[in-house]
């Protein structure tokens, strides 16, 4: 079970019965996907920060260091998981501002956003997952978020 690092708020996403939290930081923003029909899958507001509360509250037997490239490369950058659909509309809708354009479209550019689609092991072979990981810095979320309404 994952460990809840940051303050959250319990929302029930469209088409669902229960409610999941949602790290504080993170409520707007999602609330602002929602209203546009698009689902999440998972967020978080700082996912550096994150992993590092989540190894502290692990398992103890555990290398100390594990993660800690992770930690480092990610500590300050928010997260989304959307289903690929719904990731490639936001991501056109954020590709359309100005202010977005190159973060969303240039890779490894300062502030530029790192988009993946993990490939995992099946059983008996690989394939992609149906989602988007999407991480971006989180000083940028007052400005998504403006892009949105």
């Amino acid at each position: 079970m994952t460990v809840q690092i940051h303050p959250s708020t319990a929302l029930v996403p469209p088409h669902h019965d229960e409610a999941v939290s949602i790290d504080n930081g993170m409520v707007d923003l999602v609330r602002a996907i929602w209203a546009r029909g698009w689902q999440t899958a998972a967020c978080c507001q700082d996912t550096g920060e994150a992993v590092e509360g989540e190894r502290d509250h692990g398992d103890t037997t555990r290398d100390a260091t594990g993660n800690v490239g992770f930690i480092e490369y990610y500590r300050g950058w928010s997260w989304l998981k959307m289903p690929r659909d719904d990731a490639f509309a936001f991501l056109g809708e954020m590709a359309e501002d100005e202010g977005f354009r190159d973060l969303v479209t240039i890779p490894w550019g300062k502030g530029s956003w790192r988009l993946h689609t993990p490939v995992v092991w099946s059983g008996d072979r690989f394939v992609s997952t149906p989602f988007v990981q999407i991480y971006f810095p989180k000083q940028q979320l007052a400005d998504i978020l403006k892009v949105l309404e």
